[in-house]
């Protein structure tokens, strides 16, 4: 991400979501990124999981500028790249465990006998290989988000985009779903992004990002420690040189359908 800005019209009124970003992450890290409502973490959230394109600066994803990318070269990109985990499961509550996980799959073009046999592999990985016919009606929060984990391995991607992965789960669920997390980094290589509030699902990440006002306020590294490192064009609190927080000269807020 170089210099990222997204702007939304509301009417008469620009919000400024995200305001001259700069990060990078690399393959493998578990990064998790933090900051007030506001600070414009579902909209970096929506790009780097492709779901949106920047209004302005370059976003890449292992070299693939999203800007100039169609949509449906976004939709593959996603489909073999990314897999998300939401905080409200998403799964599809007339499907089992099994097909839930199938999914993706389908989009893929597997043929059915060997996503049957993915989903029952990534099924008992994450715990649930006596659950695999159970609909996520007849499943507890934390077998759900294990079921939503599966799902978002089913193609194997190389980023995990996990959006408030424990916010709707118990202590004991939550850490398990982190620890699990975790282990697909330190294991499998996978790059894992957490975009949470919660500061013990970030004390899993090799860095925290803090956000303000659409900019990086500051980074944290090695056991938590937190340094500032604003983004350019943002002052060290992470307001950028003479705006006022997320809305334009027009006037508004930035809400949290936005960032």
């Amino acid at each position: 991400m170089e210099q990222i800005t997204k702007e939304y019209k509301l009417g008469k009124t620009v919000v400024r979501a995200l305001r001259g970003l700069d990060m990078e992450i690399a393959a493998g890290e578990t990064v998790a990124i933090m900051g007030p409502s506001g600070s414009g973490k579902s909209t970096l959230m929506h790009i780097l999981g492709a779901l949106d394109t920047p209004t302005g600066g370059t976003a890449t994803i292992d070299g693939a500028d999203l800007q100039h990318l169609r949509e449906n070269q976004l939709v593959t990109l996603r489909g073999k790249k990314i897999g998300f985990v939401f905080q409200t499961f998403n799964l599809i509550q007339t499907l089992s465990a099994l097909q839930n996980v199938e999914l993706p799959m389908i989009f893929q073009g597997l043929p059915r006998s060997e996503r049957a046999r993915r989903a029952k592999d990534l099924l008992g990985r994450v715990g649930l290989a006596d659950r695999v016919r159970h609909k996520p009606n007849e499943l507890s929060g934390g077998e759900r988000q294990r079921v939503a984990v599966a799902r978002a391995l089913a193609n194997d991607p190389e980023i995990i985009l996990a959006d408030e992965p424990t916010g709707n789960l118990d202590t004991e669920s939550g850490s398990s779903i982190l620890a699990l997390l975790k282990g697909l980094s330190v294991n499998d290589g996978k790059t894992v992004i957490l975009v949470t509030h919660d500061p013990e699902a970030a004390e899993i990440a090799d860095r925290v990002i803090l956000l303000r006002d659409g900019c990086v306020s500051a980074e944290g590294r090695a056991g938590g420690e937190v340094t500032d490192a604003p983004s350019p064009g943002s002052n060290p609190g992470g307001r950028h040189v003479g705006e006022d927080a997320g809305v334009s000269a027009e006037g508004g807020d930035e809400g949290d359908s936005h960032a």
